[in-house]
């Protein structure tokens, strides 16, 4: 019998919450980014403006990107 713990779960609202608190992407934030994105949840309109606010973010230079 084998026992595994429940992942957690978080919502894309509160991955870009985080991104942009920090001002910063780290390789966590990618990795729950990217976990929430390919969830196959609903994505609409509201999750495309929140991806949208990251990408702006990073383009603006407001957000950035940590490689360790």
């Amino acid at each position: 019998m084998s026992s595994t713990s429940p992942s957690p779960t978080y919502s894309l609202e509160h991955v870009v919450e985080r991104i942009c608190a920090f001002r910063q992407i780290t390789p966590v934030d990618r990795h729950l980014l990217t976990h929430v994105l390919t969830n196959p949840s609903y994505f609409g309109r509201r999750e495309q403006n929140l991806v949208d606010r990251v990408f702006d973010g990073i383009h603006d230079g407001n957000i950035w990107i940590v490689d360790n």
